[in-house]
C-alpha cells in the first residue's frame, strides 16, 4: 500500500496545475463558442442592416461661407443605413447652385448616397437639368444614372437621352465627363442636331 500512496502524493502534487489547465482550456472553448454565437454561422459579425434612424417629409439646405443658398435637398423620405454606411432617400430633389452660377437640380424615385456623397446614384425617371450662363441647358434622362460629384462624373449602363439645346442623343449606356462636357453613349445611339432637318 505504500506503493500507492507514494504514487497517490507525486499525483497531487500535478493535480493543481492539471486542474488549472483544463479550466482555462475550458473557458477558453466557453468565450469561443458564445463569439461565434454572436456572430452567426459565418464566424464573421454582420453589419447592421436596419436603418438606425429615418426623417420623413425632410428639406435641407447648405450655406457658404457669405450666408448665400449653395444646395438644398428634400424628400419624402430619408434611412441610414449603418452596415454599409449609406443614405436612401424617397423621391429625392437636389438643387445645387456653383460659384460660378451653374445650376444643377435632380430628381428621381430613389436615391442612393454613400456617407461622403462622393458617389449618389439616382433611381427610377433620374433627370439631371444643368443649366450654365451663356451655354445651352444641358439634360441627362435615365432610369438609372451613377452620379460621382467630386471628379464631375455621370454614368449609366441603361438606356439614357442627352439633351444640350435642341440637339438630342439616346443611347444604351452613358458616360458623361462634366469637367469638359464631353460624353460617350454606347449601343444603339441615334441623335437629332440642333438646326438638322427633322
Amino acid at each position: 500500500m505504500s506503493r500507492w500512496m507514494r504514487l497517490w502524493r507525486r499525483m497531487s502534487t500535478f493535480l493543481p496545475p492539471l486542474l488549472m489547465v483544463l479550466l482555462a482550456a475550458f473557458s477558453w472553448w466557453v468565450a469561443r463558442e458564445a463569439m461565434h454565437a454572436g456572430h452567426g454561422p459565418g464566424g464573421a459579425p454582420e453589419p447592421p442592416q436596419k436603418p438606425d434612424y429615418f426623417l420623413h417629409d425632410f428639406h435641407t439646405s447648405s450655406f457658404n461661407a457669405q450666408g448665400q443658398l449653395t444646395v438644398q435637398l428634400s424628400g419624402a423620405a430619408m434611412q441610414h443605413i449603418p452596415g454599409n454606411n449609406t443614405v436612401h432617400i424617397t423621391a429625392p430633389v437636389l438643387r445645387a447652385l456653383s460659384p460660378q452660377g451653374v445650376m444643377t437640380t435632380a430628381q428621381a424615385q430613389n436615391g442612393i448616397s454613400n456617407a461622403d456623397a462622393s458617389n449618389v446614384q439616382l433611381l427610377g425617371d433620374a433627370v439631371v437639368h444643368r443649366s450654365v450662363p451663356g451655354a445651352p441647358e444641358l439634360t441627362v434622362r435615365s432610369d438609372f444614372l451613377n452620379i460621382f460629384p467630386n471628379a464631375q462624373r455621370l454614368s449609366s449602363n441603361r438606356p439614357t437621352t442627352v439633351q444640350r439645346g435642341a440637339t438630342v442623343f439616346s443611347g444604351g449606356s452613358l458616360e458623361m465627363n462634366g469637367l469638359d462636357g464631353t460624353f460617350a453613349m454606347q449601343g444603339k445611339v441615334s441623335g437629332k442636331l440642333a438646326g438638322a432637318g427633322g
